[in-house]
C-alpha cells in the first residue's frame, strides 16, 4: 500500500513539476505579445491540471506522514526534514493562490505581460520564479533521505530562502533587460518611420 501512495505523490509531482515548467517556458516566448485565445485556454488547462495535481500531493503526503508516524511514532515528527518540506508545500500553496487571483488575470488580459505596469510585472516575476523554486525544492526534499535526521530545519529553509532570493534577483533582472530590449526595439521602429516619412 506504501509502494502504491508513493507512487502516486511522484506522479503527482512529476505532472506539476513537468506541466509548469512548459507553461513557464510558453509564457516566456510571449511576453512581449497578448496571448492568443488558445494560448489563455491552454494556460487555464495548466491551472487544472496543477491544482489537481497539488491536491493528490497533499492527500498522499498526508497519507505517507501518518504511515510514517505509526511505523515509527517516537521519532518520525523529530525528523526536521518533513516540517521544512510542509512549510515549502505550504509556501507553494499560498503561491498558487496567488498567482490564480492575481497573476494569471494580469496574463491573460488585453496587455502583453511587458506593456503591464513595472509593479505587475515584478510581482508577475517574482510569482512565478517563487513556484519554480518551491517546486523544485519541495521535489528535492522528497528525494533526499541523506538529510533525514541529520539536517536541522533552520539549515533547510535558510538554503530554501537563498534559491527564492536568487531567483527574485534572476526573474527582476530578466524583466528588466527584456522591457530594454522592447523599448529599443519600440525606438528603432519609430525612427525607422520617421526616416520612411
Amino acid at each position: 500500500m506504501k509502494t502504491l501512495v508513493i507512487y502516486a505523490h511522484l506522479l503527482a509531482a512529476c505532472v506539476s513539476i513537468g506541466t509548469l515548467l512548459l507553461q513557464d517556458l510558453a509564457l516566456w516566448r510571449s511576453r512581449y505579445r497578448v496571448l492568443t485565445q488558445d494560448e489563455i485556454l491552454t494556460l487555464r488547462n495548466t491551472a487544472t491540471i496543477v491544482f489537481i495535481a497539488l491536491l493528490v500531493l497533499w492527500t498522499t503526503g498526508a497519507g505517507l506522514v501518518t504511515m510514517g508516524y505509526f511505523e515509527n511514532p517516537q521519532a518520525y515528527f523529530s525528523n526536521q526534514k518533513i516540517w521544512a518540506k510542509f512549510s515549502v508545500v505550504i509556501i507553494l500553496s499560498l503561491n498558487g493562490v496567488f498567482l490564480h487571483f492575481y497573476s494569471f488575470p494580469k496574463i491573460v488580459g488585453n496587455k502583453a505581460i511587458l506593456q503591464l505596469p513595472s509593479l505587475d510585472q515584478k510581482w508577475i516575476g517574482c510569482s512565478g520564479a517563487l513556484s519554480t523554486v518551491s517546486w523544485l525544492f519541495a521535489c528535492y526534499l522528497g528525494i533526499a533521505r541523506t538529510w533525514n535526521y541529520s539536517v536541522d530545519y533552520s539549515s533547510i529553509m535558510l538554503l530554501y530562502a537563498g534559491l527564492v532570493l536568487f531567483a527574485f534577483i534572476v526573474a527582476h533582472e530578466v524583466m528588466r533587460m527584456s522591457r530594454t530590449v522592447l523599448l529599443t526595439n519600440l525606438n528603432m521602429k519609430e525612427s525607422a518611420d520617421r526616416d520612411t516619412v
